[in-house]
């Protein structure tokens, strides 16, 4: 009689043990009698699971008993710090003029401790320089008050420095990320997509044009040969029709698995297909490197050479009715470190990770704590599912592209009994404050949503309707994605320079020949508001700007020109508007 039980992999505080854990197997009938049993909660610590099974023929087998060690780390809180107030232009700054701070969701507990408020390279706060406006970016550790459960969290926020109240500037001379694009999701979509939506999504030509960057792909669970080091192919052609198309049009394209061959996972048993839930078997980790290379070949064989291949979509989401693999820390930490290198090799395509389901620093900062696993991965990617933009210091110390690779917001026109709902300007500003906060405070490199169409027109979540007409989810994605195109640059503004009001700006790169310019303003409040911005225009020649407006009558309705004199322009916003201006 052989008993065999993997060594489990570590788990966080709060987590149920299942047959994730709990899932020996014998080489003869019998029943498995676990303790702690299947539903307990261990607290943290390195715990004991025993399993004493019972043979069924007990003339010729014994009862035997095995144990297993399982280490259960703290839980990292859900925390959030809402934009605090402007500060003016010349301000001595201490965390006393802070006007709001970070604090966790669910009823957790806790405080920021006063002596961590820095900038986010790592620097005291009084070094942070108010001399020239713009926005700072600040952090603090949120000190859980249970830590025998939680561990402390760092999390960012964007301080606005303003040159006079109400007043917005905006620096040219102040570069920061590159922008790689804007996009979404064709997962599962196996039909090829007509030119007439390829033209609406990705297009810059039409009048419903969203001007759309990237496209992401589903790497579907294909069947492997190991020892012939080959998938059934046949799997991955239909998704990768539309990767063609996209790219076609000028666009990126990454890929994402839902979860690797069956033949690959330790399966979890509760579940009714072993595609869902369960874990990379480390026995299969370079068998796993192989086949990720394969999808990427064959991809280019179909001439669509992908700009990166995530290892895992929400590693850290377990859900009962659709694929998916659970991955702790240690666990992708191990499988980019010794393995990641082969996924790509001989190809230009980046490693992404780790996709996380509410974009968990603490995995990110493990990751990219190991050497071997940095050197392997050029892109941090995760969603904003229960989270919300924070930047990654860690991520950025070592020059690594960070992305937004999936999220979608639920209408607010949905409502409890209703079986249907339109999208309104309230969901595209909704859309455009989430993108806006990204790219100023996270610095993403991308933000991609997340299905491209809506699934269904009655309870819309797309970029556009099956009618091919944009949602307003897609408008508010418009006014950044339509004009900012890859491989232009963040550029410094007062992102928040009065309640209500947001402002970002963009353009093509220092030195460029086109010294193109886009600047974004966002207006949530229910009254106009008239923003008077300055510009360092450094060496940009800027003399109007033309108005593309969304209001509740009025979708990218492009305006008369404003002027632009003596590096200053006014604008009157009118209210729950979205405004993007360009030169």
């Amino acid at each position: 009689m052989q008993i065999t039980w993997p060594d489990p992999a570590a788990i966080d505080w709060g987590t149920a043990l299942s047959t994730a854990q709990l899932n020996a197997k014998a080489s003869v009938a019998g029943t498995f009698t676990y303790a702690p049993a299947v539903g307990a909660k261990p607290e943290v610590g390195v715990q004991t699971l025993s399993l004493t099974f019972t043979p069924q023929d007990k003339t010729k087998y014994p009862t035997t008993t095995v144990v297993r060690k399982l280490t259960v780390h703290k839980a990292q809180p859900p925390v959030r710090w809402d934009l605090p107030s402007a500060v003016l232009q010349g301000t001595a700054l201490t965390s006393s003029q802070i006007t709001t701070a970070p604090y966790a969701i669910y009823g957790i507990q806790g405080t920021a401790d006063p002596a961590s408020y820095m900038t986010a390279d790592g620097k005291p706060l009084g070094t942070a320089t108010t001399a020239a406006a713009g926005t700072a970016l600040v952090q603090a550790t949120f000190v859980p008050k249970d830590s025998a459960h939680y561990i402390s969290s760092v999390i960012s926020t964007t301080l606005t420095i303003a040159p006079a109240p109400a007043m917005a500037a905006i620096d040219f001379g102040d570069a920061k990320q590159t922008v790689q694009g804007f996009g979404g999701s064709a997962a599962w979509y196996y039909n090829k997509m007509t030119d007439d939506r390829m033209n609406v999504l990705f297009g810059t030509s039409g009048a419903d044009s969203l001007g759309l960057s990237i496209l992401r792909l589903r790497i579907a669970p294909a069947d492997w040969n190991a020892s012939a080091r080959t998938a059934d192919t046949g799997q991955w052609t239909a998704e990768l029709e539309n990767g063609i198309s996209a790219q076609a049009r000028g666009a990126l394209v990454f890929a994402s698995p839902w979860s690797p061959p069956a033949s690959l996972k330790i399966v979890n048993a509760d579940r009714t297909n072993p595609l869902y839930s369960g874990r990379l078997d480390p026995a299969k980790y370079a068998d796993y490197a192989q086949y990720l290379n394969a999808y990427i070949r064959y991809a280019a064989s179909r001439n669509v050479k992908l700009y990166a291949v995530s290892l895992q979509n929400e590693p850290d989401w377990d859900p009962k009715d659709y694929e998916s693999c659970l991955w702790n820390a240690d666990e992708m930490t191990a499988w980019v470190g010794g393995y990641g290198a082969a996924a790509i090799s001989g190809t230009t395509t980046k490693l992404m990770a780790p996709e996380s389901f509410y974009y968990s620093q603490a995995t990110t900062d493990t990751l990219l704590a190991d050497a071997k696993a940095a050197s392997a991965l050029s892109i941090v990617g995760g969603h904003l599912y229960g989270g919300t933009p924070n930047y990654s210091g860690a991520a950025q110390k070592l020059g690594k592209e960070v992305w937004m690779t999936e999220h979608f917001l639920d209408s607010v026109n949905k409502a409890d009994g209703k079986t249907s709902w339109p999208t309104s300007v309230d969901d595209a500003i909704a859309m455009a404050k989430e993108v806006h906060d990204g790219l100023t405070l996270s610095q993403y490199n991308a933000y991609v949503h997340w299905w491209l169409v809506n699934s269904n027109d009655a309870t819309p979540t797309g970029l556009i309707g099956t009618n091919n007409k944009p949602t307003y989810f897609g408008i508010g994605l418009k006014h950044f994605s339509y004009f900012i195109r890859p491989g232009y640059v963040h550029y410094d503004a007062t992102s928040l320079p009065q309640k209500g009001v947001r402002v970002s700006a963009f353009g093509t790169p220092p030195g460029a020949a086109d010294s193109k310019a886009v600047v974004v303003l966002v207006n949530e409040n229910a009254a106009d508001v008239t923003l008077t911005t300055s510009i360092a225009p450094a060496g940009r020649s800027l003399t109007s700007l033309t108005p593309y407006r969304t209001t509740a009558n009025a979708t990218f309705e492009r305006q008369p020109a404003i002027g632009v004199s003596a590096n200053t322009f006014s604008i009157s916003l009118p209210a729950k508007s979205i405004t993007t201006l360009v030169n």
